[in-house]
């Protein structure tokens, strides 16, 4: 997977959110929900100075002033740009986080030139922005795990335009052998193309490995019939059409087939297909009809 150590510079946040489950269609569908959004956070610090440079200078938030609430301990209140406040309220009896835990955290998302300059500040303070999950990440998203003074623990995430862009793996037209060899329901991986080759009773399908959430890469699960997406559990059936409860992310893409003269199935990694749905058409049988390569 091609990977970059930034995201493409750009103002717009994008909707996303990396992972945790969120479901575009579901939030989109007119559900009535008990909470909209939230008004502030609260976070204990053992010292207030300290903390209130931590969050003003290294993570970047507005500071609007010193005991401005109803709180009777000391306590400053900063504002998210979304305006969402966040107030340190200091405590000689502030429980300090657990020591390497990431278990209770927060997240804060950003657009990618807000993340480019984050990272910055916290190189420029002595913090680490190595991402030590990275493997685990689609194309194009990008997190930094910091903590505060007091140890509590935050992720600064962004995704870049490319986690939304079609990728092609440069492997040019691809020999997956003899089209005899593929039995009905078959599904065999090419790594050198980032592809997968699905032999359906309708003919061969390719089938390009990048999610078409966020460009993550599924793996086929054979027990279940199916693909997953280990990076936002999005799951596809042997057609590439999307199963479950998230159904925000079209079909999988296609890659080229045609079937060669002698029999040989042969797949064009630079020619993408962008379909909206399944149909038979979209197969190529192995006696060299041209069903393929058409939009859903």
């Amino acid at each position: 997977m091609i990977r970059q150590e930034l995201p493409e510079p750009s103002d717009v946040l994008i909707k996303h959110v990396p992972g945790h489950g969120y479901d575009r269609a579901t939030a989109d569908s007119g559900r009535q929900e008990l909470v909209e959004t939230f008004s502030h956070l609260v976070i204990g610090v053992s010292d207030l100075d300290r903390s209130e440079a931590f969050y003003r200078d290294i993570l970047g938030l507005d500071l609007l002033g010193r005991n401005l609430t109803a709180e009777e301990r000391p306590h400053s209140v900063l504002r998210l740009n979304a305006g969402h406040l966040f107030i340190l309220v200091e405590s000689e009896d502030a429980e300090p986080a657990r020591p390497g835990s990431q278990a209770t955290h927060h997240a804060f998302a950003l657009t990618p030139n807000q993340f480019r300059r984050a990272k910055e500040r916290l190189e420029a303070h002595g913090y680490p922005t190595a991402d030590f999950r990275q493997q685990f990440r689609a194309l194009g998203e990008y997190c930094i795990d910091v903590t505060d003074p007091d140890g509590h623990h935050y992720q600064i995430e962004a995704d870049g335009p490319e986690a939304s862009r079609i990728v092609l793996p440069g492997a040019g037209v691809v020999d997956c052998g003899a089209a005899s060899d593929y039995e009905v329901g078959a599904v065999r991986p090419f790594k050198e193309g980032n592809f997968f080759l699905v032999r359906l009773a309708e003919g061969f399908l390719a089938m390009t490995r990048w999610c078409t959430h966020m460009n993550g890469t599924p793996v086929y699960q054979p027990e279940h019939h199916r693909f997953w997406c280990p990076q936002h559990s999005r799951c596809f059936d042997r057609h590439g059409e999307q199963i479950g409860p998230l159904i925000d992310a079209p079909p999988l893409r296609l890659n080229a087939v045609k079937i060669s003269g002698d029999g040989r199935v042969l797949v064009d990694t630079d020619v993408v297909i962008e379909r909206e749905r399944f149909h038979p058409g979209q197969a190529v049988r192995p006696s060299g009809g041209s069903g393929g390569g058409k939009h859903g």
